[in-house]
């Protein structure tokens, strides 16, 4: 009987304490699941740039790779959402399967360059471009030339790829140094979409799901959105429909 209230102890012990951990450590992002941490790693990115773009107070804002807790941060907060699992996040998880839209594509690099540069045929010749520095910059990133929008002397830009997204408003500096590269800029699209907006006020974070509709490569005329609070111990509720 002594062991058996023993254990009851422990058992209530640890309970007791992985619940004080877990509300510790959940406003930087409590356990989520692979298809969310996978399926929404690059929703995750957008949103966590346009921060920065706006100005917000975002760890390593200045760094080309994100912070992790930043990131686990917005990915805990879709986690929540979704283990709701109402008619309103089967909506938008599931049927209408609502990301971000890519205003930014983080892990492309518009550069403007000297066409006539050594370098610069080397690179667009798939070799290395002979500047040690730059070649290990390009190395260091993953970045290769995109072929498919090659540049001319009417238009001497070309396209750098990466298989990684970016803080690439940090990384862009790195790449004007070189002479042989007057000007860089981030790539993006044009037009509008479904999308997924986050906003922090204190400890909660609000996030809203839209669908638009309409002339949306002109710019949705139109939209449907589902708004969701979610607090520091990620906790979600659903706000309100907007429509």
């Amino acid at each position: 009987m002594k062991n058996s209230i023993l254990i009851m102890l422990v058992v209530a012990i640890l309970f007791n304490s992985c619940k004080k951990s877990d509300s510790l450590k959940a406003i930087d992002g409590c356990p989520v699941s692979s298809l969310i941490s996978t399926g929404y790693l690059n929703d995750a990115k957008e949103i966590v740039y346009r921060r920065i773009l706006n100005g917000d107070h975002v760890s390593d804002g200045n760094k080309p790779e994100f912070n992790q807790q930043e990131l686990d941060r917005v990915l805990s907060a879709i986690q929540s959402v979704y283990a709701l699992q109402t008619i309103q996040t089967d909506t938008i998880f599931n049927i209408v399967r609502i990301h971000t839209f890519k205003h930014y594509i983080l892990n492309s690099i518009v550069l403007k360059i000297n066409l006539n540069a050594p370098e610069i045929q080397n690179l667009i010749s798939q070799q290395p471009t002979g500047n040690a520095a730059f070649d290990d910059l390009l190395a260091k990133y993953s970045f290769t030339y995109d072929s498919t929008s090659p540049p001319s002397p009417t238009l001497p830009y070309l396209t750098i790829k990466s298989n990684n997204w970016y803080n690439t408003q940090a990384l862009i500096p790195y790449f004007k140094q070189f002479s042989f590269i007057p000007s860089a800029q981030s790539d993006g699209s044009v037009g509008d979409g479904n999308d997924i907006t986050y906003t922090l006020n204190g400890n909660t974070r609000t996030l809203n799901f839209s669908i638009g509709f309409g002339d949306c490569p002109a710019g949705c005329g139109g939209r449907k959105t589902w708004q969701f609070n979610v607090d520091e111990n990620c906790k979600a509720g659903f706000v309100k429909l907007i429509e």
